[in-house]
């Protein structure tokens, strides 16, 4: 065992899976001896590799004992693909099984079970897929379109009654179908029922009670009507109807009135989800940010640098010096992370923030110095202080002290 176990360390399990299964399969192994096999790799196996092999065996192998096994390791992203294909292959009720799992995970551990559910015809997983399972800590664009294809969303909108989660779930996938257009899973273009689900959505939006995320997301696919992919395979008719009809929604005044009723209690946690879609209908929030920033947010606080792009040469100059103060209690690593923001940031303002930068010179991350030092040397020379110029030499000295560092 400690041989084959060293063995298949050095082995891509990704690429000798599908041969192994076929290989298993034709030499008609008997299934006990590969699950104790693939059990034995699995729960003692110290490397990755071995590990997902062991989970390969069990897909061809295993029965329901192994199910909460395979439920357990597959809550790490890095093997859910493997224990999703397992339990499918050795549960006799493989779709509900890596539905339990695809619950369990949200990065890209979600996209590979939600993947396995592709054309999946249980009824409740479907339901499940429109109102939250596209939703991934990655990009919902990943699996909007399985979602809505898989768990027919337009059946589901034809219904004369929409709860608030298909409603909400509706209006997301909508959202990052348009927003996939050219990206990395299929957009608006290649969902067949798009025309008709985006008539019946409109609808539904200007019949509800508005809220933020119904905003946002129907910011996106106005955007989507703004610039139209020229291969979007509608008719003209339609793309014109529904091009003003989302410009139409979108300037409602019972919008403005939301996201300034939001963006009026500067110390809720979410104050920051309004400040894009303000931006968007020109309300040009910058008092409310400045009131936000005043209460002492984290740093990253998405508020900062929208303030900063927003306001004047008087305004950068306080909300940096309020920065500078806040950078004083900040904890590792998120003071570093915060820096290399506002490093990328002054960049482009050279009259401001000189603290902040001479912060990010001398910071433990190289990454963070490294962008210090390519802000500083776009400034203007007649602009630095003699301490400011000298802080590119001891940035790189440190630098090379240290040769071993790496970023967190």
């Amino acid at each position: 065992m400690r041989d084959l176990h060293d063995l298949l360390a050095t082995c891509s399990p990704i690429d000798v899976a599908d041969e192994l299964g076929a290989e298993v399969r034709r030499r008609c192994l008997p299934s006990g001896g590969l699950r104790r096999l693939g059990r034995e790799l699995a729960e003692r196996g110290t490397c990755r590799a071995p590990v997902k092999i062991g989970l390969v065996l069990l897909g061809l192998g295993g029965d329901m004992r192994d199910r909460e096994l395979l439920l357990l390791l597959g809550t790490l992203d890095e093997l859910t693909l493997y224990a999703a294909v397992a339990l499918h292959r050795s549960q006799p009720d493989g779709d509900q099984a890596v539905h339990t799992l695809a619950r369990r995970v949200a990065g890209w551990g979600r996209i590979h079970a939600v993947r396995m559910l592709r054309g999946t015809t249980d009824p409740g997983i479907r339901a499940w897929l429109l109102r939250e399972g596209f939703r991934n800590a990655i990009m919902d664009e990943y699996l909007a379109h399985i979602a809505a294809t898989t768990g027919d969303l337009h059946g589901a909108l034809s219904n004369p009654e929409i709860d608030t989660s298909l409603m909400n779930g509706a209006s997301g996938i909508l959202a990052a179908l348009a927003a996939s257009q050219g990206g990395p899973a299929p957009g608006l273009a290649d969902y067949p029922d798009a025309v008709p689900v985006l008539r019946r959505h409109a609808d539904l939006v200007q019949a509800r009670t508005p809220t933020l995320a119904m905003l946002r997301d129907l910011i996106s696919i106005t955007v989507f009507f703004r610039h139209p992919p020229q291969d979007l395979p509608w008719t003209p008719a339609d793309i014109r109807y529904l091009t003003a009809r989302h410009e139409a929604l979108l300037h409602e005044p019972r919008w403005s009135a939301l996201v300034l009723d939001h963006l009026a209690d500067p110390r809720r946690p979410d104050f920051h989800l309004a400040l894009g879609p303000a931006e968007f209908l020109s309300l040009r929030p910058t008092a409310q940010a400045l009131a936000r920033l005043e209460t002492g947010p984290s740093l990253l606080d998405p508020t900062w640098i929208h303030a900063l792009r927003n306001g004047d040469g008087e305004q950068a100059a306080h909300i940096l010096a309020l920065a500078e103060q806040r950078l004083a209690t900040t904890p590792q690593p998120e003071r570093d992370h915060a820096l290399l923001l506002f490093a990328h940031f002054l960049r482009h303002h050279p009259e401001h923030g000189r603290p902040l930068l001479k912060s990010a010179l001398t910071s433990g991350t190289p990454e963070v110095r490294q962008a210090a030092l390519t802000t500083l040397a776009g400034w203007p020379t007649d602009l630095l202080d003699s301490d400011a110029a000298e802080h590119p030499h001891g940035a790189r000295t440190h630098r090379q002290d240290k040769p071993r560092e790496t970023s967190p």
